[in-house]
């Protein structure tokens, strides 16, 4: 029996929690996008219905949390799962800096996605807020590429995919 809802669930709640209770970037109100990484795992590694699902409840979970507008986070997250899906085999599957590489970037898009869409301006200068951008970066490499081993793990541990041959 396939665990596939369950383990989706429980990993869109932790991510949502630790999104939700780590604070954002000092002054901004840019939070460290762990529910992208569960997108960016179920575009890369699962059918594409599972990753549709997958970016619609974790856009809906960051913007009803975050105070951004409706559907803001949500299409952007759907139209990552649509154009990551071609690119499964150039990222390697898996490859650590490859899912960290992409992790950081989405969360660099992501954040001026929002910002454009909410038109949210961040207090101080333009170079305060091209530190809090280049902030992301980093921050967002490691909260994707920690969401994205949980969701592979928890997917492993379940029986719902297998762990592939070496070699």
């Amino acid at each position: 029996m396939k665990l596939d809802l369950p383990v989706m669930l429980i990993v869109l709640a932790l991510t949502a929690v630790a999104q939700n209770l780590l604070p954002g970037l000092p002054g901004s109100p840019l939070k460290i996008p762990f529910l992208s990484g569960v997108a960016v795992y179920y575009a890369l590694n699962r059918p594409q219905v599972m990753a549709l699902v997958a970016a619609l409840w974790a856009g809906w979970l960051t913007d009803s949390a975050g105070g951004l507008p409706g559907l803001c986070t949500t299409s952007f997250l759907f139209l990552l799962a649509l154009l990551l899906r071609p690119m499964r085999h150039i990222l390697l599957n898996g490859c650590f800096i490859g899912v960290s590489m992409t992790t950081s970037g989405v969360a660099l898009a992501l954040a001026l996605w929002q910002l454009a869409w909410a038109r949210l301006v961040l207090p101080g200068s333009a170079w305060r807020v091209a530190g809090d951008l280049v902030l992301l970066l980093p921050s967002g490499a490691i909260a994707g590429a920690t969401a994205y081993s949980l969701a592979c793990t928890l997917d492993r541990f379940a029986g719902n995919v297998k762990e592939k041959a070496e070699g």
